[in-house]
């Protein structure tokens, strides 16, 4: 199915688990307007056994999953929730310190089209840390230029379950509704309906 859209940022910080057990979150929030592109990349290794002058093995292991989003609005909240910047002094600004972004669960919905028929799919990271991925601003042309900023994130793989099987992100099957895929969200996040953004 082609992907027509995408909406509904949803995050939480991770407040305990992942070790044999499932991952506990507090704070989630779903954020409407803000989500403007998502890139998921998987990074393999590629390792080959060779002997008598031929392959004779080889392993194609999962190495690291990562995960960009671009965002119209990089507003005061996500800065401190998700890339770990301080408020400081009396009139709130923002510094950027030394410590370690905090660990964030985080989602969205993704809307499909196929032979005239839509259908929506969500995908819920169970922990990741982000870093800004700069931002570049422009000087008004003969048209106004939309720029907006990307976060970088490293997707930490975890195990949730005692049989110890290591994942790093679960994807929600398409739905024929849009508010199925918000509801399988909410619950990821800890997020009551209604909290924030729109289904």
């Amino acid at each position: 199915m082609a992907k027509i859209g995408i909406k509904g940022l949803t995050y939480a910080k991770v407040s305990a688990g992942g070790d044999g057990s499932a991952l506990t979150y507090t704070g989630g929030k779903v954020l409407a307007d803000y989500l403007a592109k998502a890139d998921i990349g998987e990074n393999r290794d590629n390792i080959k056994e060779h002997a008598d002058d031929h392959q004779i093995d080889a392993e194609n292991a999962l190495n690291e999953v990562t995960l960009a989003l671009e965002l119209v609005n990089m507003n005061e909240d996500i800065k401190k929730d998700i890339l770990g910047h301080e408020a400081t002094g009396t009139t709130g600004e923002l510094q950027v310190t030394g410590k370690d972004a905090p660990f964030v669960g985080i989602g969205f919905i993704v809307k499909n089209r196929f032979k005239g028929t839509s259908k929506f799919e969500g995908y819920w990271f169970h922990k990741v840390q982000f870093s800004s991925g700069g931002m570049t601003a422009n000087t008004r042309k003969d048209q106004t230029q939309f720029d907006h900023e990307t976060i970088n994130g490293s997707v930490q793989g975890v195990i949730l379950t005692s049989g110890g099987d290591v994942v790093f992100y679960k994807h929600f099957d398409e739905q024929t509704t849009e508010a199925a895929v918000r509801t399988w969200l909410n619950g990821c996040a800890g997020v009551s309906s209604g909290n924030g953004g729109s289904p």
